[in-house]
């Protein structure tokens, strides 16, 4: 198994996963299409990490964030926001799916208490899961974090995702408070800190 920071010919790999292992999340409504960019944007990006694992060659897991969510949603419009328009155009005329948009894009501006720096998402094909991939890839993530200057980020858990949320605790997250994103869903902030 190899764990490394990903490349943009990973990107279309780890947008499948996502789509794939992460049933529950905005995120996960949208096409793959869109998936695929945002990863390329955050491989691009200079306060992006996105690491992946790697049997015989093929990503089987990933996790990705950012040092400012703030800066990567704004690096993301600003280089991709035509073709993310193309890819959405139907969702977007979807009231509901263009006020989840706008809830993702804006909770950042909204929460300034909350540290500026994110892990986004992580997920492992089920076939691997069980196996410490995750925690080989949170281990990564954090050095790469901290090569980043960051000395803690913060990750949103929805309330009712237990195993995430076991996850983040027994990696040493601390709760930080609950706070309301889309369709006033409760959702868990813990933040963690490099030491």
């Amino acid at each position: 198994m190899n764990i490394v920071l990903a490349q943009k010919s990973d990107a279309l790999a780890v947008a499948k996963i996502h789509k794939t292992e992460i049933g529950k999340g905005f995120l996960s409504s949208l096409p793959v299409t869109f998936l695929e960019k945002l990863y390329v944007a955050m491989i691009e990006s200079d306060g992006g990490v996105c690491v992946v694992a790697k049997e015989n060659n093929i990503v089987v897991g990933f996790i990705m964030g950012t040092a400012s969510v703030k800066s990567f949603y704004a690096f993301f419009l600003k280089r991709y926001s035509v073709q993310a328009t193309c890819i959405l155009f139907l969702k977007v005329f979807n009231v509901s799916q263009l006020k989840k948009i706008f809830e993702t894009l804006f909770y950042p501006v909204k929460e300034k208490s909350l540290p500026p720096a994110e892990l986004l998402t992580m997920a492992v094909v089920k076939e691997f899961q069980g196996k410490g991939i995750a925690s080989q890839l949170f281990l990564e993530f954090v050095q790469a974090m901290k090569k980043k200057n960051v000395t803690e980020f913060k990750v949103l858990v929805g309330e009712e995702l237990l195993p995430a949320i076991r996850f983040y605790e027994k990696a040493g997250f601390v709760f930080l408070k609950n706070i309301n994103i889309h369709n006033n869903k409760k959702t868990r902030v813990y933040v963690y800190t490099i030491f």
